[in-house]
């Protein structure tokens, strides 16, 4: 009889490294894993957009807690991918999802303390959010990663996340500033996974006259806003052609972004189809190792049910991976001969 050398070899190896550092054969321990199953499924039941099926979500989540499929993890880490990837595979929802995040934890922690005191000192004052007022935000620019301008005095302005709030303002004026007499402009969403903006529409404001309807946000309790465009921009607005790229990297408010400016003819859209995740999310703690993001609200086309959640945006130009320049290039030069 053979001796399966490879799979003894590769057992010996194992069982040296749980001698070795025995915690990490340990698996977590069973009361913190059910305490975050409990947490996760409440959280989804509570504050899933759509609630029959945040309540199926958290169900199946149940089912698979139950049937033992997270019991033998040993990490938060892998517990995050096992749990995203039920979550996804049954929900078809791009922004329900588990993240081993220690630091961003803490901060949800803080700013959910501090929101409960300044409710309670002054409702409706203003309330600090990591993500927009955090040091990751500075860090990263708010996003705002190139702003230029090409050959032929075309603009170019590369975002790598949305993240506009009352201290990132000045980089969204001073980028749009600085192409403001270019001849044409192009905004580089690609790889851009969204984020959001705490004052409002105003990026779109540049394009679009004031008070523009943009899209219709539903709840979960059913109320519906409208989004338009500001009545505060004061900035000169930006009324030269507008290309937009994208590719399957671009998701969420960049979406959102994209899709309004396209469905009101303002944009031109080159590149490969966006990913197709249209619903906002909101990050909740489960305990210090994890946080869980649950779409809380699903936008749509006004007056309609159109969205692009699931379909993505089709570009109006599509095509391949770096050829997005020269293909805008290639399209002002077109416009200007038929000026």
């Amino acid at each position: 009889m053979m001796i399966p050398v490879k799979k003894t070899i590769w057992a010996l190896a194992a069982l040296l490294g749980c001698l070795s550092s025995p915690g990490l054969c340990q698996s977590l321990p069973r009361p913190a894993v059910a305490q975050a199953i409990s947490t996760m499924t409440r959280l989804i039941e509570d504050n899933y957009v759509f609630a029959g099926k945040g309540k199926a979500i958290a169900a199946h989540l149940r089912r698979e807690y139950q049937a033992g499929k997270f019991g033998a993890v040993r990490t938060w880490k892998e517990f995050d991918s096992l749990t995203t990837r039920s979550l996804v595979d049954y929900g078809h929802d791009g922004h329900l999802y588990v993240r081993h995040d220690p630091n961003t934890v803490k901060d949800l922690v803080e700013a959910e303390k501090k929101a409960a005191e300044d409710k309670k000192a002054a409702p409706g004052n203003f309330t600090y959010d990591p993500f927009y007022y955090g040091e990751a935000a500075v860090e990263n620019n708010f996003g705002f990663r190139e702003v230029k301008v090409l050959e032929g005095n075309i603009g170019y302005i590369r975002l790598s996340e949305i993240n506009l709030s009352e201290k990132s303002l000045p980089v969204l004026f001073a980028a749009m500033g600085f192409v403001a007499n270019t001849k044409a402009l192009v905004i580089d969403l690609q790889n851009n996974g969204g984020g959001g903006s705490a004052v409002g529409d105003v990026f779109q404001s540049f394009f679009l006259p004031k008070e523009t309807p943009l899209l219709e946000f539903r709840t979960r309790h059913g109320a519906t806003r409208l989004a338009k465009t500001e009545t505060w921009l004061t900035e000169k607005k930006y009324e030269k052609p507008l290309y937009i790229l994208v590719n399957g990297g671009t998701a969420s408010a960049a979406e959102a972004f994209t899709y309004a400016l396209q469905r009101h003819g303002r944009a031109r859209v080159v590149g490969q189809r966006s990913a197709g995740g249209a619903h906002m999310n909101s990050w909740y703690p489960v305990n210090e190792h994890i946080f869980i993001s649950v779409s809380t609200g699903a936008p749509t086309w006004p007056g309609t049910e159109e969205s692009w959640e699931g379909k993505g945006i089709q570009p109006d130009h599509p095509v391949a991976a770096g050829q997005e320049i020269e293909t805008v290039k290639r399209l002002i030069d077109k416009l200007a001969r038929t000026e």
